[in-house]
Formats: structure tokens, sequence, C-alpha cells
């Protein structure tokens, strides 16, 4: 009598069969899904991109005022200009010599300023002790429907909305 053969894999049960992988319909519907979800998605993440921009971009200008009051601070005055037409802002000495580097805040963060009450670049003058000689000035900041500005008060404290 001959031994029975053993086999090399376990026995496979009834009914059972390889799954052989996913069809092209399965697939197709998935993708289908996740093109829907994505294009729900999609106008909730524009607005809080434009949202974020303006943000960054109303912080960016606080910070720039704050640091063009320190430098009038150390060399006894200074004046920050913001060009809303170019979307840009700087510190001048007195004498109309630029400190530093100016911020490109149109072109770093794609928004548009605009200047309440004022044509042309709104000038922020600080005497030497940093107090702001100016009337209170309006700066607004907009990227699609997100918009913030910054309220700068005639002894040059910064309010951020």
């Amino acid at each position: 009598m001959e031994a029975p053969h053993a086999a090399p894999y376990p026995r496979r049960m009834i009914g059972w069969r390889p799954d052989p992988g996913h069809s092209l319909i399965e697939l197709l519907f998935v993708l289908c899904v996740v093109a829907v979800l994505l294009g729900l998605a999609a106008p909730a993440l524009g607005t809080a991109r434009d949202r974020y921009a303006v943000r960054a971009a109303r912080d960016a200008l606080a910070a720039g005022i704050a640091r063009g009051r320190a430098f009038a601070v150390v060399h006894g005055g200074a004046v920050v200009v913001v060009d809303p037409a170019a979307g840009r802002l700087w510190i001048e000495r007195r004498g109309g010599e630029v400190l530093g580097a100016p911020v490109e805040l149109a072109r770093r963060f794609g928004v548009t300023l605009s200047a309440d009450g004022a044509e042309g670049p709104a000038r922020i003058r600080f005497d030497g002790m940093g107090i702001g000689r100016l009337a209170n000035r309006t700066l607004r900041i907009r990227r699609g429907r997100a918009e913030a500005g910054i309220t700068i008060s005639a002894y040059g404290r910064v309010r951020t909305w």
C-alpha cells in the first residue's frame, strides 16, 4: 500500500476562489467619489488660503511699523512708508536714506493694500522717542473675499483687526 501523497499547500474550501484584484469599474467608482469630495473641499481651501495670506500680510505690516518705531528711537526719528500701489513697505531716515530692505507684501503674500484717506504712499512719521506724528491712519489688506486691516493711532500705536 502506498502512502497518500501530501499536498504542498492546504486544501481549499469549497466555493473559495483566489482574489484577482479589483475590477476597472470599482476603481473608477472610487476615483469618482474622491473627485467629488475634492471638488466640494476646493472652495473652502481657497478661502482659507486667502484668509491666512491676509493675516500674514497684516502681521508683517504691523511688524514693519513696529520696526520703524524702534529705528526711530535708535536713529533719532524715522518714517515708515507704505506704498499701496506697489504693495510694499520701507523705512527711511529723516534725510530719505532707506534703512533695510523693503518688505514686498503684494509679491510675497499676493494681497492688495489700500490706505484710507490718503492718495499715494502713506507716510508714518516717528520722532526720536518713537511717538507718531500723524493723524489716525487705517490700512486695509485684501485677497479674494478675505480682508484685514491695521489702524495706527496718532501716537503710533498699532491695532490689528
